[in-house]
């Protein structure tokens, strides 16, 4: 019982040394950095500009298309005799109907193009939220590498130290002296390794949520329990109504569509122009009339027009099924990878850490109690040190996978 208890103490010390998180000032959440994405990401605020070029397209939609158009004429002329001067004054005025129902099919396509414009605003939001989930914890793992190579530093050092000492006082050879200060310029090594990992992370970062340059970044975490992974059928479910890019291409065919009818009804039906006009002539003649022009459909009645949008259209269905096949199977490796990631996470966390912190308390006061050589102390600090490492690839795996079952889903589960 004891032991089991000192075991479980020995975790959390553990966990705060090989996991612990930045010291660095005003470290950022999670949902503070997925808050920063959504209102500064270049990639929403391009999606967001085409959300609003689509409201635009549908306000001109509603607008009767063609305006009135209003001429005048004036003529003059001489009358036979030759002494009296006259003038003729017109006006007309002339306007386009659209027939066929062709203002509701334009309407109905322009309500379908800014469905699609704000399904792919959610499908970039989506994207961008997973990408910045995967940069958050990149950073995070980041900052604990970074942590975990000062603490070897600072090990190697000590241990230089120590190997030093003895060597002067001939308690051991210069082999170990030499071999100290060999495995403290490789952890100096390391530990500018870490560095140059954790400035390409909050790069990463950094352009995920659109931070201004030369903003310093670090990430704050609470490991907490993650949920239990769902059931796949359920997910994969929810995956197919809430995924906006499926949405998206589904809005798209039907928008397309939509166009194709209102072209092949502007080819057979053409919208009539009617006319009224006014004149004054010679002999103070006064005409008021009027009349109608339709355009006969015999050369242009849209034809290439409408192959080219059923071709788009029939495009926006290929890549509606694709979707409907890859979501599933999208899904599917997202959760595969899920539990694989979670198992190979619990056995650092149950097993390994806590083996690795007793093993590191046992070397030392082996070496110093002169029972183990510097040689071997190395080995074997270099083993745990691996293993922390290891479960720091692990947690950060484990995140990794979350962001994709999210990301798979649509939505959170």
């Amino acid at each position: 019982m004891a032991r089991r208890a000192a075991r479980g103490a020995l975790v959390p010390v553990l966990l705060s040394t090989a996991l612990g998180g930045s010291a660095a000032a005003g470290p950022l959440a999670l949902d503070e950095a997925l808050a920063r994405a959504r209102a500064a990401s270049p990639a929403l605020r391009v999606a967001a500009a085409e959300l609003e070029a689509a409201h635009g397209r549908l306000r001109q939609a509603r607008l009767v298309q063609a305006n009135p158009v209003l001429s005048a004429d004036l003529a003059r002329h001489t009358a036979p005799a030759g002494d009296e001067d006259a003038k003729d004054r017109g006006v007309q005025l002339e306007q386009e109907i659209e027939v066929g129902g062709q203002r509701g099919l334009r309407i109905a396509a322009a309500e379908h193009d800014v469905t699609h414009a704000e399904h792919l605003l959610a499908d970039r939001r989506r994207t961008v939220e997973g990408e910045v989930r995967r940069a958050f914890f990149t950073l995070a793992a980041a900052e604990r590498r970074q942590k975990l190579a000062a603490e070897r530093l600072a090990l190697a050092s000590r241990l230089a130290e120590a190997a030093r000492r003895r060597t002067r006082a001939g308690e051991t050879g210069a082999l170990d002296a030499r071999l100290a200060e060999v495995e403290t310029a490789r952890a100096a090594q390391e530990t500018t390794a870490a560095e140059a990992e954790h400035a390409r992370a909050e790069g990463r970062l950094a352009t995920a949520i659109g931070a201004e340059p030369g903003e310093p970044l670090s990430a704050s975490v609470e490991d907490m329990a993650l949920a239990p992974s769902p059931a796949e059928d359920a997910l994969v479910a929810r995956a197919l109504d809430a995924r906006p890019d499926l949405a998206a291409a589904r809005e798209e065919r039907a928008r397309l569509e939509t166009e194709a009818n209102l072209a092949a009804r502007r080819g057979r039906i053409p919208n009539p122009v009617l006319r009224g006009f006014y004149r004054e002539e010679q002999l103070q003649e006064h005409i008021v009339g009027g009349g109608v022009s339709v355009p006969l459909p015999i050369f242009n009645r849209e034809q290439g027009t409408q192959a080219a949008l059923l071709a788009g259209a029939h495009g926006a269905a290929a890549e509606e099924a694709r979707l409907k096949t890859q979501i599933p199977r999208e899904v599917h490796l997202a959760l595969a990878h899920r539990r694989a990631a979670e198992e190979a996470w619990r056995r650092y966390e149950r097993e390994a850490l806590p083996a690795a912190t007793q093993a590191r308390d046992l070397l030392e006061r082996g070496y110093d109690a002169g029972y183990l050589s510097l040689a071997d102390v190395l080995v074997q600090e270099d083993r745990l040190l691996q293993v922390r490492a290891g479960a720091i690839d692990a947690w950060l795996d484990l995140h990794d996978a979350e962001a994709e079952v999210i990301e798979a889903a649509g939505a959170a589960p």
